[in-house]
Formats: structure tokens, C-alpha cells, sequence
């Protein structure tokens, strides 16, 4: 167009199609079925353990992306915009099998369908470009939309546990893998210091540990008797995926010394926080200043139902409760290094051909209001379907290296 090459230095239309296996969510043997030993009464045993399936293959992904590549100002300014739509079909996801089948819980299947649907934008800048300083940036940036198209046949939805704790995590059609599953609460009873659970009739249910005599656990706001409030309760809350991530990576240099800092971000999500319900658990290890704004009397308005020992159910240790999801949003700065190379003709004295000390910092800052050590983590690993579970997980290593490169 007219113009056009006032403005921009290059650019460039692309677009691509292609059809690939993926082999994530593909576990080392699963397709095979296992066998394992115990005990019991004293007596050897030999227990079927994974249910194998021998039609297992890879996930099939058929990826569509159309971009636009520019360069301003002699490519100054240089970036991507990308539009993609990725669709895969013969998801991986652990079916559940019928206790008369006399088979382990779950077994492997391409059975589903997903897409991942979104816009990728990617900066390159050179703000400062000197003979003795110089600044590099570049950032970039993906909103993307998880959404699953369908399961198995009879299948509406796949609920997975958390190292047979609690299941907190569900995958039903027409929403992201992997959703929160909980029981939803109201907060505690002024009056009476109870905590409020709403079951799946929509009904607030009064709950105390220790009833008095003539009352029962479980109570309608009138004191009549209602049904146990469980997971059974329970509904689908809130995404575990995020709705944009990202980087942001700096390099200045000046003469000889040179300082990287890379921040990554992502926002959109929450993450259930199990660890919380545990140190909230008022059995023996109970681990929380929480219990000190606990209820004492009539009239105290706080989050902390009145403590009764061995009270598991209040704070959601007993089945996944929405007082433990908290949003999952962060900036790190992943790394920070601090270089210095000597100048040419030292090492050229030295008859070597570079020398480079540095340090570096991982994981050094981290800024959210996620409660616990870190909303990057995940109990379950890099399984898809039940992402977003903190459940006692250590975070990310902070740690600094010092090493020094010598190019001979």
C-alpha cells in the first residue's frame, strides 16, 4: 500500500497449516497392563494395578495459524501478531471404569476433543543502541481459550484426584480441562459461629462439629435437620488455565559488562490451595494462626468457624472447599544475570579467545496475592487435567549460580 514503506522497514503476511501427534499426556507403559505385590494377613498377594490399553496412540493436533511480521524504523521495532487454532482430537484423559469391572479406577483413552484458541503478540525492541550502551528488549505475550468439545460417549465429565487426598479438579464439555470442583460455603454465622456450606439445591446448610443436645451437625437456617453437605455437593467453579502468559526480557550492555533480567507473567486463573485446608484441619495438626480470629461470641464477624477439636469438615480438609481457591495471577523474575567479558586484547594475550564471569539469580522475586509459596506449581505435575492443585507442594527453588566461561 501507498505509504506503507514510510512506516514500516518489512513486512510480511504468513499463514500454515499442518497435522501432527503429540504424544503429551502419554505416560511411560500405559499402555500396558501391570501387576504389583503386598501383604496381607502375612500372605504374599499379586494385585492388578494399571489397566493397560493396547489401542492407545499419540493425540492428534491440527494447528491453523495466520500472523503478521513487521519491522519499524530499520527494525528498531520488529514484532508478530498470530492468530491460531489448534484442534486435537484423540485427547488422552483417564476414563473412569465401573467398580464391578474389577479393574483400577481409571484407564488411559483417546476418547476426547479440545481446541486451544487464541493471539500470540511478540515485540522486539532496541531502544538504546550506543557505541558504548545498549538496550535490547523483547516481549511477548499469548491469550489463549481452552475448551473441550467432547469425551467419551456416555462420559459428561472426568473428576480427578489429587494423591488420593481429595478430588478437586473436574473436565466436563463446553468448558477448559481440568475446571475446580468444590463445595461452595457463605461464610461463618455471626450468632452462632457455624460454618455455612450451600448444597446443590442451592440451600444454605448450618454446620457444627459438636452439636448440643436435642440439635444435629447439619442444620437448616430454621434448625431443622438437612441432608450431610460433601463433595457430592459439589460444582464446577473456577479455570485452572490461564488467559494470558508471557515474558518480558531485558538486556543492557555497557563496554564490557552486561545485565539480563527476564520476568514472566500470567494471569486469569486460580489455583486450589490444599495445603490450606490441611493447616486449617483442627486435629492434631493444626498449624495456622488462623484459629486465633476463630468465633468466640455472639456477634464476631470473621472467616474462622468456632474450633472444635477434631473439627476436619469446617475449613474443607474433609472435601474441597471454595475458601481454598484463591486467583493463581503472578510476575516472577525468572532470572537475573550480571556478566563481565574481558576486553579482546587481554585475552588475546592470554591466547584465549574469551572470558566471561557472571552470576546468576533464579527465582529471586515474585508478586501475587496468591497466599501460598507459589501459583506456578502444581501437585500433579504436567498432567492437564487436574493443573492448578497446590496440595502441599514445595515452590520453585530460589537459587544463585556464580560460574566463569572460557572460550579456547
Amino acid at each position: 500500500m501507498r505509504g506503507l514503506d514510510k512506516i514500516f522497514s518489512s513486512l510480511r503476511l504468513r499463514g500454515s497449516y499442518g497435522k501432527v501427534g503429540n504424544i503429551d499426556g502419554l505416560g511411560q507403559y500405559a499402555s500396558l497392563s501391570t501387576f504389583g505385590s503386598g501383604l496381607y494377613g502375612g500372605n504374599g498377594t499379586f494385585v492388578f494395578n494399571q489397566a493397560g490399553n493396547p489401542n492407545l496412540g499419540w493425540e492428534t493436533s491440527a494447528k491453523t495459524d495466520i500472523g503478521l511480521n513487521f519491522g519499524i524504523l530499520d527494525d528498531r521495532i520488529s514484532g508478530e501478531v498470530t492468530y491460531y487454532k489448534n484442534n486435537v482430537d484423540g485427547l488422552i484423559l483417564y476414563v473412569p471404569s465401573p467398580p464391578s469391572a474389577g479393574l483400577p479406577t481409571t484407564i488411559p483413552t483417546n476418547i476426547g476433543s479440545m481446541y486451544n484458541r487464541g493471539v500470540e503478540i511478540a515485540l522486539n525492541l532496541v531502544p538504546i543502541q550506543k557505541k558504548d550502551f545498549s538496550w535490547n528488549a523483547n516481549f511477548n505475550i499469548t491469550f489463549n481459550k481452552n475448551e473441550v468439545t467432547a469425551l467419551a460417549p456416555g462420559v459428561d465429565n472426568i473428576i480427578t484426584a489429587t494423591g488420593g487426598l481429595e478430588s478437586p479438579s473436574i473436565t466436563v464439555v463446553g468448558k477448559p480441562l481440568g475446571m475446580l470442583f468444590v463445595t461452595r460455603t457463605n461464610g461463618v454465622d455471626p450468632e452462632t459461629g457455624r460454618r455455612i456450606f450451600i448444597n446443590k439445591n442451592g440451600d444454605e446448610v448450618y454446620y457444627q462439629h459438636v452439636a448440643p443436645t436435642g440439635r444435629f451437625r447439619y442444620e437448616y437456617a430454621d434448625g431443622t435437620v438437612a441432608p450431610t453437605v460433601s463433595s457430592a455437593d459439589a460444582e464446577v467453579y473456577k479455570n485452572t488455565n490461564p488467559k494470558y502468559y508471557g515474558g518480558f526480557d531485558n538486556t543492557f550492555r555497557y563496554k564490557n559488562f552486561s545485565l539480563n533480567a527476564l520476568f514472566t507473567f500470567q494471569g486469569g486463573n486460580y489455583t486450589y490451595w490444599g495445603s490450606y485446608a490441611g493447616l486449617r484441619d483442627q486435629r492434631f495438626w493444626n498449624n495456622s494462626t488462623d484459629v486465633l480470629r476463630a468465633w468466640t461470641k455472639s456477634g464476631d464477624q470473621t472467616d474462622m468457624p468456632k474450633s472444635y477439636f477434631g473439627d476436619n469438615v469446617s475449613n474443607g480438609s474433609s472435601f474441597p472447599l471454595d475458601i481454598n481457591v484463591f486467583k493463581g495471577d503472578f510476575i516472577k523474575l525468572r532470572t537475573l544475570t550480571l556478566a563481565y567479558s574481558l576486553p579482546g586484547t587481554v585475552t588475546s594475550k592470554a591466547k584465549i579467545n574469551s572470558f566471561r564471569f557472571y552470576v546468576t539469580g533464579n527465582n529471586l522475586w515474585i508478586g501475587t496475592k496468591y497466599p501460598g509459596p507459589d501459583p506456578e506449581v502444581s501437585s500433579n505435575g504436567t498432567s492437564n487435567t487436574n493443573q492448578g492443585i497446590d496440595r502441599n507442594t514445595v515452590g520453585n527453588a530460589r537459587g544463585v549460580i556464580v560460574g566463569i566461561n572460557v572460550g579456547f
